[in-house]
């Protein structure tokens, strides 16, 4: 199945599309047959006849329509397919305008400017306009109407049939009278409150030109939308959100080793590049009714785009790198497969089956990243919170450059969308929270309007954006990331240029048909040859990079790590044991994430209860093995003969034959009888226990001197007899609690733990340990400890069976 399913996805992709189109192309500039470069000619031959210095001139070529016309019909669906044919309405929804500045002057008032019908190629507006000190004649309007009123007959005009003089609006300045004549059209189109009209012009007693404009009837002004800023800041806050978590994380694992910079690099390379090409392209007509000061019109446009390059472009492309940085590390450690075919292009081995079968998947899943967009942004139609527009997509091609600019945007949205999907998916993936890294995507996907449609008002269409990103990231879970980047640049590619598509004639439709099929059409017949070699790339580990085998290594000895901590938490007893009498507190802490500590109860046949308690010198995975290997002789040992000192003589041959030398390890080892409360112990240089007793509220360390494990040359062991009394306490202990350290290098010490004790000692033992553990955490501003840390604390409740025996022997000694 997951092989048929781009194929499937494919078929569905482009039917949903087409069924969809109808409803998203209603209101994009219908019939449009002219290119931006057929219409440049055209345009200039228009401002010669009036007077415009072409080529004087700085040009530049965007796209005019009527804002009071689009947001009258927009959101009528119907009644906009309808006025693409009306005389009237039909030329004003949208024309070529070409603009001409003064070189080295203030933009404005530029030369003057040019529309031109894209249907039909005829001028629709052409006016000259003067400086504001340029001298001119003052005259009244009465003398230059009759000149008005001969123009507009002489000949007729699209958009303006039939039409009648209604009034004159002077605009005085210093030097000259300037007058513009209204003509109002009649027009049989319902347009609600917007009125059509044409414009003549006249800079003192010079014919200016004339231009198709519109009013409200009521004289009200127009109020645009301002919730595209909201969309705008919400970008530029995620972006920046997303490179200061992102930066963190890459420091960390930069300084770690675990991320490499070239292929970063080189996505931040082509980011930067397609970014400075669209900026070049897009300079002018961008930042249309823009101003800066005294700057012309070229270096204003310069000025703009540097702002964007800057704060918004540069971002991304610093995004693109830390994102592919973090994210190949994290994908890596499980996702490596998915990374494969991409690998292959970065060593500039593309000829291959992994790239060619990726790239093929890629191109047949197109079709269907488009439909998502436009089933999402379909349910926002239908439940009508949005309408349809022209969109992103139509403005690239007819007001910001042409198809060209969409290829762009679409190849830029294959190489940032997939980088930060693969970091937000890896990384949750990696802490067990794939889900969290889908929403984050989706968030991602959703404000940067991945697979963007041509709905307004433009808060709701973000809400709806959701399709086009979550198909890549279905794609993505379901393949690998090349697969993904080449679905994206095609379906991005469909979703921008199908509505305009899908209406556009002649040249214009032949220009968008080329941009879209062209780079699909390449894509598929290398993705066909590329398979066809039959050959698969495999990587072995000399092959992958530095920073990968590093992270590959550390993965391996983190498992291993892991493993140990496993099999070492399983070797120390799960819970205390209950005894008649007693109560049991214990309490373990590794330094590292394998410890040296050992401490165990080991029941016996007879009823009574083995205490072990060790610390191998140092910590870690070394001495964590011989703690492992001094239990199991221990549990032997116990089997045979469980006597304290018969105990540590065997432990000490096995340390000595077995460990490495200069390790060591204390022990201690003892028989405590619930029913006698009597203990026999030895210990092998381990700490002195203590012991409180309570009638005297006393500390009585259980001395018995002796050489560490694994020392050859040494005495014989003691075994030593202690009984307890009621309210009595047992303490063992290991050297971390005693040398546990404040910021100062202070160690806890002797005093301060007996000092605890005595205040703690007629508590119950599981008080003692939270005592003890709590001032030594105070004590140290909670430092990690340095060295293990393990404490068992023995509380004897009630009396023992021969009480009065007891208390005659208070300590004994056998030999």
């Amino acid at each position: 199945m997951k092989r048929l399913a781009p194929y499937l996805a494919f078929v569905l992709g482009i039917v949903i599309t087409v069924l969809l189109l109808r409803s998203f192309s209603a209101a994009q500039p219908k019939g449009i047959r002219l290119t931006r470069g057929d219409a440049i000619p055209i345009a200039d031959g228009g401002a010669r006849q009036i007077g415009i210095p072409v080529d004087q001139a700085w040009k530049v070529l965007s796209w005019q329509d009527s804002p009071r016309l689009r947001k009258e019909l927009e959101p009528k669906l119907e009644l906009r397919r309808q006025a693409a044919d009306d005389p009237v309405i039909g030329p004003r929804l949208g024309s070529y305008r070409r603009m001409y500045y003064r070189r080295g002057l203030e933009k404005y008032p530029e030369y003057g400017y040019v529309t031109v019908d894209a249907r039909t190629g005829n001028v629709l507006t052409a006016r000259l306009r003067l400086r504001n000190e340029e001298v001119g004649a003052k005259l009244p309007w009465q003398k230059l109407r009759a000149r008005a009123d001969a123009f507009v007959h002489s000949r007729t005009f699209r958009g303006a049939p039939s039409p009648q003089f209604e009034s004159a609006r002077p605009t005085e300045y210093r030097a000259r009278t300037d007058w513009t004549f209204r003509y109002r059209i009649k027009s049989n189109f319902p347009t609600g409150n917007v009125v059509p009209y044409l414009y003549v012009y006249f800079v003192g007693d010079r014919f200016a030109g004339w231009e198709l404009a519109e009013e409200y009837a009521d004289g009200s002004s127009f109020r645009g939308e301002t919730s595209e800023i909201a969309g705008i800041l919400a970008r530029y806050a995620m972006n920046f959100t997303l490179l200061l978590a992102l930066l963190i994380i890459f420091l960390k694992k930069y300084h770690a080793g675990e991320v490499g910079v070239g292929t970063g690099s080189i996505l931040f390379a082509m980011v930067v590049l397609c970014c400075l090409i669209a900026d070049s392209i897009m300079g002018g007509p961008a930042i249309e009714g823009s101003s800066t000061g005294g700057l012309d019109a070229r270096l204003t446009a310069w000025t703009y785009m540097t702002f964007k390059f800057l704060l918004y472009d540069l971002i991304v492309a610093v995004l693109v790198f830390f994102g592919w940085s973090v994210g190949e590390s994290y994908a890596r450690e499980r996702w490596g497969e998915r990374l494969a075919s991409f690998d292959a292009l970065l060593r500039r081995d593309p000829f291959n089956a992994t790239v060619g079968r990726s790239v093929i998947r890629g191109v047949l899943f197109a079709p269907a990243v488009a439909a998502a967009a436009f089933l999402s942004g379909g349910i926002a139609l239908a439940l009508k919170i949005v309408h349809v527009s022209m969109g992103i997509g139509t403005e690239m091609i007819v007001d910001l450059g042409g198809p060209f600019v969409v290829f762009l945007f679409s190849l830029l949205d294959a190489i940032v969308y997939p980088v930060l999907a693969l970091c937000l998916l890896a990384g949750w993936h990696r802490r067990r929270a794939l889900v969290v890294g889908i929403v984050m995507t989706l968030i991602v996907g959703m404000v940067g309007a991945v697979g963007d449609v041509p709905t307004d008002p433009f808060v709701p269409r973000l809400l709806f954006d959701f399709g086009g990103i979550s198909a890549v990231i279905a794609i993505f879970l379901g393949y690998d990331l090349l697969t993904t980047a080449v679905a994206l640049f095609g379906g991005t590619l469909i979703s921008l240029a199908a509505p305009f598509m899908s209406v556009a004639q002649g040249h214009m439709s032949s220009q968008i048909n080329f941009t879209v099929a062209a780079p699909l059409v390449v894509l598929t017949v290398f993705g066909l040859a590329a398979r066809l070699t039959g050959r698969e790339v495999t990587y072995t580990y000399e092959d992958l990079a530095p920073h990968v085998r590093r992270i590959i290594e550390r993965e391996r000895v983190k498992a291993e790590i892991d493993a140990a901590n496993r099999i070492q938490a399983a070797l120390l007893p799960v819970e205390s044991p209950r005894l008649a009498g007693a109560s049991v507190a214990s309490h373990y802490r590794a330094a590292t994430e394998i410890g040296g500590d050992y401490f165990d109860f080991l029941r016996q046949p007879n009823g009574e209860i083995g205490i072990a308690f060790g610390d191998v010198s140092g910590h870690g995975l070394t001495s964590g093995i011989v703690m492992a290997m001094a239990k199991a002789a221990l549990l032997v040992q116990v089997d045979v003969d469980p006597s304290p000192r018969t105990v540590l003589n065997v432990l000490n041959e096995i340390v000595i034959k077995t460990a490495p030398r200069r390790i060591l390890m204390t022990f201690f080892f003892g028989l405590l009888d619930p029913v006698s409360q009597r203990l026999r112990f030895s210990s092998a240089g381990h700490l002195d226990p203590y012991v409180y007793r309570a009638r005297q509220r006393r500390l009585e360390p259980l001395s018995s001197w002796g050489f560490p494990l694994g020392v050859r040359r040494r005495e014989p062991f003691r075994e030593h007899i202690v009984y307890f009394t009621a309210g009595d306490r047992l303490i063992l202990y290991s050297d971390g609690l005693i040398e546990a350290i404040d910021d100062d290098g202070e160690p806890f010490g002797f005093d301060r733990f007996e000092r605890v004790l005595l205040d703690s000692g007629h508590l119950p033992a599981e008080e003692i340990k939270k005592a003890l553990l709590g001032s030594i955490r105070k004590f140290t501003r909670n430092r990690p400890p340095e060295d293990d840390q393990t404490l068992v604390v023995v509380s004897f409740d009630r009396p023992a069976a021969r009480e009065e025996e007891i208390e005659e022997a208070a300590y004994a000694t056998a030999t």
